[in-house]
């Protein structure tokens, strides 16, 4: 590229140039000055202003159609026809309809044995510390808001011996839930030492 021609394009720039119009417009209901030369509002006067039905292209001048969940009855936005079949995000993922349902889950019920005195008789053997990463009771009242968690360690909730018992904070109780061998393992193994200990 030539000199003359780099000073006929630099001549051509801004205030210069054949089709320039003054700088950007404003915005027509704020008055903001626009990043884009072909916008008419703002993104938040456009928002407000696509927010309103008679600016809605596909608006026809009736309201629009409420759904009403199947289960609660309350209104949605849309209808979950495929995952849903008419019932709200919440109702669509309750009980057997969600993807971590197990079946005849509800019949395992604790023992009448799994009391608050033997939950307490855990947690004071236990020290008042959760078993896995150490947290106190007196920490996961602050944190949490509740006692550690009595976990069993068969994961059978009819066998309430206290060496099937171990007390955790509620991450680890909820992390014990995945890799049921390893954890059942390790923490059988606590237990044994912590009677060899004694």
């Amino acid at each position: 590229m030539t000199r003359n021609n780099y000073l006929k394009i630099l001549k051509g720039k801004g205030e210069n140039h054949p089709s320039w119009k003054g700088g950007f417009p404003k915005c027509i209901d704020c008055g903001k000055t626009l990043k884009s030369r072909y916008a008419k509002r703002c993104l938040k006067c456009n928002k407000i202003w696509q927010s309103m039905p008679e600016n809605n292209p596909n608006y026809n001048g009736k309201p629009s159609k409420k759904y009403y969940c199947q289960d609660c009855k309350q209104e949605i936005s849309y209808v979950t026809i495929r995952d849903g079949l008419g019932r709200c995000l919440s109702c669509s993922r309750k009980g057997n309809k969600n993807y971590k349902w197990i079946k005849n889950r509800n019949l395992l019920k604790y023992s009448d044995d799994f009391t608050d005195t033997l939950k307490e008789l855990i947690r004071k053997r236990d020290n008042y510390e959760c078993q896995n990463c150490g947290m106190t009771e007196e920490e996961h009242l602050i944190v949490i808001g509740k006692e550690l968690s009595i976990h069993h360690i068969d994961y059978n909730k009819k066998n309430c011996e206290e060496d099937n018992l171990i007390s955790l904070c509620i991450s680890c109780h909820m992390r014990s839930n995945y890799n049921r061998g390893y954890w059942q393992e390790l923490y059988m193994n606590k237990i044994i030492l912590a009677k060899k200990v004694e």
